[in-house]
């Protein structure tokens, strides 16, 4: 496949786009040019170390196979209408190989906006407002660390979890030191092969397409601008599926919950996230019954700013395959270590920023399990061992 592919995929994105672009509005004055065109990338390398298994590429070796590149641009034609993109080239082990791709392209329009609250609707693909970091996990600088705590955010299926192509209503309500943010969405998802060899058997050939919509939303509340935040995020879709070549066919339904909750004071910050993802299987020959389970993941995470420059974060994280079964004991997967079944880990790290668009972050992860490894990258998982260390260094620069 050409590297172009996902450009050519969602042109019809981009010229819709690029059509509004070229509408003047007669209801609002336009915005002077340099007022509303906005134009803005990064660039972001990683390194990372593991004493056993492999994440990001041949990590036991050392990899560097750990890259960002994304260039994006907005134009506002006036207080009500936004226009906005990005391209994004990643580079992560086996898992994505940096072909260019539209990581999102909407129409935002606000037709109402006062002191107390607003209302709008979003069309195109767009970020899917999941849990705290999901709409900003695509820019190092906007993460809480160089990798986002894996139980919650798997990076395995990150095209899934990330956007959807389809619309979205937004209405923010703001009473004093209460804010409240309701997001809901529809679309299609991008499944890939990352998606497909983490919910089917990889040796089997699979192949999954979306049934229907993706449906979700996000409740948001935020106390004294932001000390407080408390968050409630959902999402459900379906995908059909073979395997073997058209031999085993089937569904798979998914929920995906996420509860938040986050706590700022001066330098200090608090933050708990619990997901929860009941997975059904019908079909495939009753192949695949072993999978009908609830996914379930959470981290607790400390952040202390030392300085204007500089901070330290303590993490941990604890994921389950089966949230009733913690040490992966019962579940009965054909080739495959109970330690397969869940991870538990313990991060620290430091983050230097020692200018505005320059930053620098090392961290250091001890790991019991291999739940969220990729298939890709560690494709007999027979081989992998339970317990390893990580270490990972990145640098990002962004203007």
């Amino acid at each position: 496949m050409s590297i172009f592919e996902p450009l050519r995929s969602n042109s019809y994105l981009i010229i819709g786009l690029l059509l509004l672009g070229s509408c003047r509005l007669q209801a609002n004055e336009p915005l002077g040019w340099e007022d509303s065109f906005q134009l803005h990338g990064f660039l972001t390398l990683g390194y990372v170390k593991t004493s056993a298994n492999s994440f990001f590429g041949d990590s036991e070796s050392g990899s560097l196979e750990y890259s960002e590149l994304g260039l994006n641009a907005s134009y506002r034609f006036n207080p009500q209408l936004l226009v906005s993109a990005q391209l994004l080239s990643r580079t992560a082990g086996e898992m994505y190989d940096g072909s260019p791709s539209l990581d999102y392209g909407l129409l935002d329009y606000t037709p109402y906006t006062t002191e107390t609250g607003r209302f709008g609707t979003i069309l195109g693909r767009f970020k899917n407002p999941m849990g705290f970091y999901n709409e900003t996990r695509d820019v190092a600088s906007t993460r809480p660390s160089i990798f986002l705590p894996q139980v919650v955010y798997w990076d395995r299926v990150r095209n899934m979890v990330f956007a959807n192509d389809g619309g979205m209503l937004y209405a923010n309500m703001y009473r004093g030191l209460h804010s409240f943010y309701l997001n809901l969405f529809a679309g299609k998802t991008p499944i890939d092969e990352n998606v497909e060899k983490s919910y089917l058997p990889a040796q089997l050939d699979p192949d999954l397409t979306q049934q229907g919509l993706t449906k979700g939303g996000r409740l948001l509340y935020e106390w004294d601008g932001g000390r407080l935040r408390l968050a409630l995020s959902g999402a459900t879709l379906s995908l059909d599926g073979e395997m073997a070549g058209g031999l085993l066919n089937g569904m798979l339904d998914i929920d995906f919950w996420i509860a938040s909750a986050q706590y700022n004071q001066g330098p200090f910050s608090l933050t708990m996230e619990y997901m929860n993802e009941p997975i059904e299987y019908n079909g495939f020959n009753n192949l695949m019954d072993f999978g009908n389970t609830t996914v379930d993941g959470y981290y607790l995470q400390g952040d202390y700013r030392l300085s204007p420059d500089w901070e330290v974060l303590m993490r941990y994280e604890e994921g389950h395959f089966d949230k009733h079964d913690r040490d992966g004991s019962d579940v009965m997967v054909p080739g495959t270590p109970s330690f397969n079944h869940y991870t538990r880990g313990l991060t620290v790290g430091l983050l230097w920023e020692p200018t505005e668009n320059l930053l620098m972050r090392a961290e250091y992860s001890r790991i019991d399990g291999t739940m969220f490894l990729s298939n890709l990258e560690n494709p007999d998982p027979m081989a992998t061992q339970r317990s390893w260390n990580m270490f990972a260094f990145l640098i990002s620069y962004s203007f």
